[in-house]
């Protein structure tokens, strides 16, 4: 390829992967970035997905504060797609956890809940936020009560199994 050709947003994105593949994480944020400059902005779920690739890579780039910044992006993305949108609760998850890592668990507190109702994987993980979050903020009580609804939500017996590991330090088995 000559500096002259433009690659495709198919080779973009497949070269922003060998780069995080390779850790290679500045090329691979040079690569998302033109990525994302190429990408419709009528594209909420594309966008969604590139912002939180590209939060991702900056947090391992150390630059947590503005890999929130792109989670948060990620999420008004996944809600431009609409609140029902299954991306909804994917993107609330990576930016409630983003907060628990490197912020502040009441943020984190604020975007896990409302958890929605039924068993699944996205239940089972905002209730482990919460759960994590309410033991951070030193609310005990309330944190067991979370990290058992995390372990009632699980859709899988592995996912119990890593909640079961996860929280053991809050539901008193650790």
């Amino acid at each position: 390829m000559t500096m002259g050709d433009k690659e495709s947003p198919t080779e973009l994105f497949r070269r922003a992967w060998k780069h995080i593949d390779g850790q290679e994480f500045g090329d691979a944020e040079i690569a998302l970035r033109q990525l994302i400059d190429l990408t419709d902005q009528g594209d909420p779920v594309r966008l969604w997905e590139l912002h939180g690739l590209l939060a991702g890579v900056l947090n391992m780039l150390s630059r947590t504060d503005e890999g929130t910044d792109m989670y948060r992006l990620a999420l008004a993305d996944a809600r431009r797609a609409g609140d029902s949108h299954s991306i909804v609760g994917p993107a609330r998850y990576m930016l409630a956890n983003q907060y628990l890592l490197f912020g502040d668990p009441r943020d984190a507190l604020a975007e896990a809940e409302p958890v929605p109702t039924g068993t699944g994987t996205i239940q089972c993980l905002l209730h482990s936020i919460s759960a994590q979050a309410l033991w951070k903020l030193g609310r005990p009580d309330e944190a067991q009560v979370a990290a058992q609804q995390a372990m009632d939500t699980s859709p899988t017996a592995e996912r119990r199994a890593d909640m079961t590991r996860d929280l053991a330090h809050i539901l008193g088995e650790g």
